[in-house]
C-alpha cells in the first residue's frame, strides 16, 4: 500500500519518537516532536528561543520504552522587570481600556526588547491591535496585554488567541499601587501556568483575590462549556521566577526564569 504523501509531510514536520531505554536519545534541533516514554507522551518544541519538554498525557499501560523528563529552558535566560514595568506604566496610562505589547527576542543578540502594539479598536474588554514589523531575526517571544481596572484572568477569547509557541501575560488592577498578573506557556493550544512576583506570595501562596478570580474564571469556563486549561500546567509547573512580590516603585533588576526538573 502506498502511504499518502500528506501524512508523510505531517511525520516530519511532527514526529513521534519511542524514548531509548539503553542509548541517548537523539538530539531535538528545531520544530515539534513527541516522546513515548515509560512515564508518559511528551511533546518536545525548540525554537530560537525557548526548549521545552513536558507531560501531555499520561500512558494506563507498561510500555518497553526509557523514561523521558520534564524540562523547560529560556535561551534569553533573565526577563528584564524593567521592562515588565515599562509595560505596566503604558497599559496604566490607556486606562480603562486594554492594551497591547509585547516583548521580542533577538535571535543575534539573545536579548528582549519591549514594543508596544498599536490599538486598532479598544475598549475596557477587548483590544484589536496591529503588530510592528519585526526584523528578520526577531521573534515574539512573550505577549502582554492588559484588563484594565479588572483582575488578571485568562477569558475564553484569551484561549482562543493564545495559540502557537510564546509567553503570554496579562495585568490586572492597574488602579491599585500593586497589579495583578498572570503568566503562561502556551505551546499549541497547551497551556503551563508560570508563577510570577505579581501573583505568587512570599509562602508561595495565591493571593485570596487571586483565587477568588481563579474561581470565576472557572465557573465562566464551565457555564461557556469552553475547554480548560491543562490540569498539569497549575502551581507546579516547572518554572520559578526569583525576585518575591514587587511593589510600585521597587524596582529589581531583573527576574529569573529557570527549569526544574519533575
Amino acid at each position: 500500500m502506498t502511504a499518502d504523501p500528506r501524512d508523510a509531510a505531517i511525520g516530519v514536520s511532527c514526529p513521534v519518537v519511542a524514548v531509548p531505554r539503553f542509548g541517548a536519545l537523539e538530539p531535538h534541533s528545531s520544530g515539534q516532536r513527541m516522546l513515548l516514554a515509560r512515564n508518559g507522551l511528551f511533546v518536545q518544541i525548540k525554537t530560537p528561543w525557548l526548549d521545552c519538554t513536558t507531560r501531555v498525557a499520561e500512558v494506563g499501560m507498561h510500555l518497553p520504552y526509557g523514561a523521558a523528563a520534564e524540562a523547560i529552558t529560556f535561551a534569553f535566560g533573565v526577563v528584564p522587570l524593567g521592562l515588565l514595568e515599562r509595560f505596566i506604566a503604558a497599559a496604566r496610562r490607556t486606562m480603562p481600556n486594554e492594551a497591547a505589547g509585547a516583548l521580542v527576542y533577538d535571535a543575534r543578540s539573545g536579548a528582549l526588547r519591549l514594543a508596544t502594539h498599536e490599538a486598532i479598536e479598544v475598549g475596557p474588554g477587548h483590544v484589536r491591535y496591529r503588530i510592528e514589523e519585526l526584523a528578520a531575526d526577531e521573534l515574539v517571544a512573550i505577549d502582554l496585554h492588559s484588563h484594565g481596572r479588572l483582575g488578571a484572568f485568562w477569558s475564553g477569547e484569551d484561549d482562543r488567541d493564545d495559540q502557537g509557541v510564546r509567553v503570554c501575560g496579562v495585568f490586572g488592577n492597574l488602579d491599585r499601587e500593586r497589579p495583578t498578573g498572570r503568566f503562561r506557556l502556551a505551546l499549541n493550544g497547551l497551556f503551563r501556568e508560570l508563577p510570577h512576583p505579581w501573583a505568587v506570595e512570599p509562602d508561595g501562596a495565591l493571593p485570596a483575590q487571586e483565587r477568588r478570580l481563579d474561581a470565576e474564571r472557572r465557573g465562566a469556563e464551565d457555564a461557556s462549556a469552553l475547554p480548560r486549561e491543562d490540569k498539569q500546567g497549575g502551581s507546579n509547573a516547572p518554572l520559578i521566577v526569583h525576585g518575591g512580590p514587587l511593589q510600585s516603585g521597587h524596582r529589581r533588576r531583573a527576574c529569573r526564569w529557570r527549569a526544574r526538573r519533575g
